[in-house]
């Protein structure tokens, strides 16, 4: 290809390909030009190693390349829960759909569906007085007393049932409180649920 080109930049650079200096890129040109860079990545990152590449050095490339791209998740997936952690501090209350995926004796762990994002459920948590029962690993009942004209309410929950869960920002960076509301007090057709304003002490 010629370079025969009015931008000083693209002459530049096709220049220094053009290793015969006949004013034309062809094959000759393109592998010395690759030679040139094996040899470049050699002195500077195999250090000065002749030859093909062990298996070993291979294996460490690659390593390397893995833990780039499970560091640029976890900086993708912490950039998210940072976001919504900032949302909840400004909107108290955060109704979501969640699934039970664990019961601990005092817990009840969650995933929040739309988020990806677990939260643990502690029993002391929950709203004043509501009774908290539970056998590990498979099931809890949780009973919420009696309250203004509404009568006593019992729900029992097992692995991967459907839930409704309040979110709220905790006091620590990332931290996510959650809370299990009282059955018929919001309505879940209208799902997500956003209430209330943030306070300074939150």
């Amino acid at each position: 290809a010629n370079f025969d080109s009015r931008n000083p930049g693209i002459q530049g650079g096709l220049h220094v390909i053009d290793q015969n200096r006949d004013g034309f890129v062809d094959a000759t040109d393109l592998k010395d030009m690759w030679a040139s860079l094996k040899q470049w990545y050699q002195r500077r990152v195999r250090g000065e190693k002749e030859g093909p590449m062990a298996f070993e050095e291979v294996s460490d490339i690659a390593e390397v390349s893995s833990q780039k791209k499970y560091a640029a998740k976890l900086a993708s997936d912490k950039s998210g829960e940072l976001f919504l952690w900032l949302f909840l501090r400004e909107q108290v209350d955060m109704y979501e759909p969640a699934t039970v995926i664990d019961i601990g004796a005092q817990s009840i762990d969650v995933l929040i569906l739309r988020y990806g994002i677990q939260i643990r459920l502690w029993r002391d948590y929950m709203d004043d007085n509501v009774e908290f029962q539970a056998k590990e690993k498979e099931w809890a009942h949780i009973t919420w007393p009696s309250k203004d004209q509404s009568p006593s309410i019992s729900k029992r929950f097992n692995l991967l049932d459907d839930v409704v869960v309040c979110m709220r920002a905790g006091k620590q960076l990332f931290k996510i409180n959650g809370t299990i509301p009282r059955p018929k007090s919001f309505d879940e057709q209208t799902l997500p649920v956003v209430t209330g304003s943030a306070h300074e002490d939150v």
